[in-house]
């Protein structure tokens, strides 16, 4: 996968989310409001409509979505208004140049378009954000929370869930990566950082071993610098799973803290590579 570079932040108030659950920030996709292929036909004019209902560009495949809610198709186009700007609309735009059972490649599109009459302001392709394989593309979502750097600087994220088949070994995690409008050019904050994790493996009738973190981000002022840190909350649960003599199932979990703090190193933030999403 493409890592970005050339990071440029701003300043800070504080923020909170987590991982593996659905922040209030995720809620009312998909907002296209019927204008998704309007969008696409701006933002992609050579694009031809397919017989299956798809558009094709340049040897990728778009998905447009079937209504204005959330389809649970993770290669469909999302929108989602943005609450700190409501003049601004941000699309993601899977562009799939291969789909099937047991492997998928892809990119996504990122674009900022004017709510009122869908010209395209800003855009940025994140390459091979959509490929997978055995660990499965699961949901794509935007994370509107209030991320504001500084006044009248803000941050929105994205958010990219991926899920295992395996029963057995079950395996979910999601990642995240933040952006910003600067000089007029949509740019990266943060790269890559894994905000929820689990897995395990059992005998899928009991005795197993599981771990689930959830990482919370915050940002808070540096005395050093001008630019905030962001601490980075990591929670940690383990469970061991028995059968015991009763031949019922008994779990024995435990829980640790542990923190994080990421310095702005005059670039953008750096995400240490245990904290980032497994290529």
């Amino acid at each position: 996968m493409k890592r970005f570079s050339n990071v440029r932040t701003l300043f800070f108030v504080p923020i909170v989310l987590i991982g593996l659950g659905v922040p209030a920030a995720l809620a009312g996709q998909n907002e296209c409001a019927g204008h998704a292929a309007d969008i696409i036909h701006r933002a992609y004019p050579s694009a031809t409509n397919a017989d299956d209902g798809t558009l094709l560009f340049e040897g990728a495949t778009i998905t447009l979505p079937r209504n204005d809610s959330f389809n649970g198709d993770p290669h469909a186009v999302i929108c989602r208004v943005w609450p700190v700007q409501p003049q601004l609309t941000l699309i993601a735009v899977p562009l799939m140049t291969e789909r099937s059972d047991s492997e998928n490649e892809g990119d996504i599109e990122l674009l900022v378009a004017d709510s009122t009459n869908l010209q395209i302001r800003q855009r940025m392709r994140l390459n091979g954000l959509m490929s997978d394989d055995a660990v499965h593309v699961q949901n794509v979502a935007f994370d509107t929370a209030r991320y504001q750097f500084a006044p009248g600087k803000t941050a929105f994220g994205l958010r990219v869930s991926l899920e295992g088949s395996s029963r057995a070994n079950p395996f979910g995690e999601t990642t995240l990566w933040l952006f910003s409008i600067d000089s007029g050019e949509l740019k990266p904050v943060l790269d890559n950082i894994v905000v929820g994790e689990s897995h395990g493996e059992w005998d899928t009738a009991c005795a197993g071993e599981f771990s689930e973190v959830t990482r919370t981000l915050s940002m808070v002022s540096s005395a050093k610098a001008a630019f905030a840190d962001i601490i980075v909350t990591e929670k940690l649960t383990t469970s061991a799973n028995t059968v015991g003599t009763d031949n019922d199932c008994h779990s024995e979990d435990k829980t640790t803290i542990v923190k994080h703090r990421l310095r702005f190193d005059g670039s953008g933030y750096g995400v240490p590579n245990d904290l980032k999403r497994i290529e």
